[in-house]
């Protein structure tokens, strides 16, 4: 549902500015609601999807199609403020220090849980925004660091809510390093648009501590993800230019 422009500081405050009892609190990446939509667009925006997979983006206008259904009109644009970030469903950054990104896309299931079973819930996740964000919540073995809120953000409605890998058993340091016990070693959770295998699903978590911020938004009845991730290790110039790129984000339904 599109909302005016007028509902969403208020909106974001009151949804991000408390924790239930019973969480912990964090310090979420709130994008600034005002920047999104009123910005004229770079003379040339270039499709992400259309680039190698992990190879290095220049600063500049990015674009994704969160379903990758050309089929669709829903779009998205954002910009990479600076260099160092790489190719993804959206961006990713990484350093020995850690990990930071963001993933646009479209979630159509979780697994059935995140170390354990690896293979899709079935029957899968219901087709609501409320339905995706209940099932992340309620997904073993993160845990919620911010409870699924109502917020309004980029233009439209929808949820917001952080998870946050737990002390789990883990060898070895950052992306080299393995959930002991998990299939493969790695924690799995949601599956995006570009998953087409059963047992696919995203795995970039580093270790514990590793934090995921998600705001589900309905987009004129699509359900859209954007997640923001972080390892708790990240420096802080990567932490503000993560912010950076959210504030920037453009939906184009």
């Amino acid at each position: 549902m599109r909302i005016s422009s007028g509902f969403v500081v208020l909106a974001v405050v009151l949804a991000l500015g408390a924790c239930e009892p019973g969480t912990e609190a964090s310090n979420v990446l709130i994008p600034s609601p005002e920047a999104p939509g009123d910005q004229s667009p770079a003379s040339a925006v270039q499709d992400v999807m259309q680039i190698e997979y992990f190879a290095p983006l220049e600063p500049g206008t990015y674009s994704i199609d969160p379903d990758v259904d050309p089929s669709t009109p829903l779009r998205v644009v954002y910009e990479i403020p600076a260099e160092g970030w790489e190719q993804w469903i959206g961006a990713a950054k990484f350093s020995d220090a850690g990990h930071v990104g963001v993933s646009i896309t479209t979630v159509s299931n979780l697994v059935r849980h995140g170390c354990r079973n690896h293979s899709w819930a079935d029957p899968p996740v219901g087709p609501s925004v409320d339905d995706l964000a209940a099932a992340l919540a309620d997904l073993a073995p993160f845990r919620v660091t911010s409870p699924p809120q109502d917020v309004a953000i980029y233009g439209y409605r929808g949820t917001h809510l952080e998870l946050t890998v737990p002390n789990l058993p883990f060898e070895g340091e950052g992306d080299d390093g393995i959930f002991v016990g998990c299939p493969d070693g790695n924690l799995k959770s949601w599956v995006a648009a570009i998953d087409t295998e059963p047992g696919d699903a995203f795995y970039g978590y580093t270790g514990p501590g590793y934090t995921e911020e998600f705001w589900i938004l309905d987009v004129e009845g699509t359900r859209l993800m954007i997640a923001a991730e972080r390892s708790p290790g990240s420096p802080s110039e990567d932490l503000e230019e993560l912010r950076a790129i959210l504030d920037s984000i453009r939906i184009e339904p």
